[in-house]
């Protein structure tokens, strides 16, 4: 069997399909598309890792022949977005905020790097929690790692709507503030992607 040690030498030996080729693919791109198909399907691990699983043995019956690795990265990527989303909908739970988060990353020019962006961005939030106070820090968790709703926070900690509200605007005013300049701009898609943005 083949050794792959680049996209090139996976794109050639995928030509062949070789048996090294869809090795390298699955190692490589199944982790990252796994993450991406959960942001859709409100991080259902199973449902998620069930549909990147078609898409490969999609991609192999299909027998593609791509010109360029990127070309391929984006078969990828856009055949998880479309099948994703139509899970979403047979199930009428579509959000308009993941499809924003899916459409960013199918017209990025390289989804895989906005995924290194994405974990080391999430590495830096979970950092800068640690300067909050516990139970600003406990309410922030709750809100955009747990997804949970205000209502919710506030049954869960016994505290007012209003507090939680107070405490989640305060928290994201502090790690904006310590992200700045460098994640800015990656921010608000982030914490769209981690839970409700209000």
């Amino acid at each position: 069997m083949a050794t792959i040690e680049n996209d090139n030498d996976c794109l050639e030996l995928l030509r062949k399909n070789d048996t090294a080729a869809w090795q390298y693919l699955i190692r490589v791109y199944y982790p990252v598309l796994c993450r991406f198909a959960k942001r859709i399907l409100l991080d259902n691990d199973t449902a998620a890792e069930d549909a990147i699983m078609e898409i490969f043995v999609k991609l192999w019956r299909q027998n593609a022949d791509f010109t360029c690795m990127q070309q391929l990265k984006q078969y990828l990527y856009t055949s998880t977005r479309n099948h994703c989303l139509n899970i979403v909908r047979s199930k009428q739970r579509e959000k308009i905020r993941h499809e924003v988060f899916a459409e960013t990353y199918l017209h990025a020019d390289d989804p895989v790097e906005h995924e290194i962006i994405y974990a080391e961005l999430l590495a830096e939030i979970r950092k800068e929690m640690i300067s909050l106070s516990p139970r600003m820090r406990e309410v922030f968790y709750l809100a955009y790692f747990k997804k949970m709703s205000n209502e919710e926070i506030a049954g869960h900690l016994q505290l007012s709507n209003q507090t939680v509200r107070n405490q989640k605007t305060t928290a994201l005013s502090i790690i904006r503030k310590a992200l700045k300049p460098k994640w800015e701009t990656y921010l608000p898609g982030l914490l769209i992607c981690l839970g409700k943005f209000y």
